[in-house]
């Protein structure tokens, strides 16, 4: 014991000063935890329970793709899956009119079962390729609700 007084003794500002870093230390993880505690959750949390049973697959993907490229209107299309968001980017011909380019839901919905209507979200994205003032325009059907909600007619 008499060693360990002496040790302190010789390194007093040594030990105060890891005393200190400790003590901070410690209030910087008491911070942590009291401002950010969900930390290690998902970043969606709970809202994808239940994903696997309605799952959209690859080749439903593939499948929304290719029936959008197979009409003549559509020049090309892409689609991507975000949490329960189904985000569909369609480039549409030049000569198409909006009503035309609104109609093109009707192939993404097809090529879904009812149950995954009811578990997803769709955002549909229909551009040009050339600068059209009535284009891009967005479409977006809820999970609740078997219609698209389009972006004001510009």
């Amino acid at each position: 014991m008499k060693k360990f007084g002496q040790f302190l003794k010789k390194n007093k500002h040594t030990v105060i000063v890891g005393i200190i870093c400790l003590v901070l230390i410690i209030f910087v993880f008491v911070v942590k935890f009291t401002f950010f505690p969900n930390e290690g959750t998902a970043i969606y949390g709970d809202r994808l329970d239940g994903i696997e049973e309605v799952e959209i697959k690859e080749d439903q993907q593939e499948e929304i793709k290719t029936n959008l490229e197979d009409r003549e209107e559509v020049s090309s299309a892409s689609v991507s899956i975000a949490g329960r968001i189904l985000n569909v980017i369609i480039t549409v011909n030049d000569d198409v009119s909006l009503d035309t380019a609104k109609s093109l839901t009707d192939s993404i919905d097809s090529a879904l079962e009812e149950d995954q209507k009811d578990y997803y979200d769709t955002q549909v994205f229909v551009q040009k390729t050339n600068d059209d003032a009535s284009f891009p325009i967005i479409g977006y059907r809820h999970q609740d609700n078997d219609t698209y909600t389009w972006t004001k007619d510009r």
